[in-house]
């Protein structure tokens, strides 16, 4: 894999020195359906960019359910579920299909923020994305009726509905699965491309 295009095209590095850094200190991998890129409890040894295929991060809550928190489709999205980097993952996130992803590690990453402006900018750009999406949701799921919940992610994940699991849909728009099953029926019978 090219990682210099990658960084720089996608992920959006133009400072030459953390380019250099990330690309020279790079590793990617190839992923299957169901590998985990970090697990729940483990601790995060490296900053993952998804460069293909689907993702989703998930906690379980007391009563042992999966609750969904985010889907990733987009290339250059960071897969890391916590940003304190010293402490055990608080999710886990696992591949929805065969993908790759480039990573650097957390012990680079925490050089580079002591030592690096462009780091810094970078991280705080990740972050206010990570946080304005899963705001978005939070919103969303609070202040927002199913149906359109539910055609809020055909818009906002195009062509993503017939690759994700329906419960992982429904997870994260906070609705079952019967619900989301109606309600992908009422709109299919009403004309709404999915």
């Amino acid at each position: 894999m090219e990682y210099e295009s990658f960084f720089r095209d996608v992920v959006g590095i133009t400072d030459e020195s953390l380019l250099w850094a990330f690309c020279s200190n790079a590793l990617g991998r190839k992923l299957r359906k169901g590998d985990r890129v970090v697990e729940a409890g483990s601790a995060q040894t490296m900053v993952n960019f998804l460069v293909s295929g689907l993702g989703r991060s998930f906690s379980v809550d007391a009563e042992g359910r999966e609750i969904t928190d985010c889907i990733v489709f987009r290339p250059g999205s960071v897969l890391v579920p916590s940003v304190d980097f010293d402490g055990p993952s608080t999710s886990t996130v696992e591949m929805l299909s065969e993908g790759e992803v480039v990573g650097v590690s957390v012990a680079l990453v925490d050089e580079l923020l002591q030592t690096s402006l462009a780091a810094n900018h970078l991280y705080i750009q990740v972050l206010r994305q990570a946080w304005r999406e899963h705001w978005e949701v939070r919103r969303l799921v609070s202040q927002k009726r199913g149906r359109d919940r539910y055609l809020w992610f055909l818009e906002k994940y195009p062509g993503v509905i017939d690759m994700v699991p329906n419960k992982y849909v429904a997870s994260l728009l906070g609705m079952t699965p019967v619900s989301l099953s109606r309600l992908r029926t009422e709109l299919r019978d009403e004309g709404v491309t999915q």
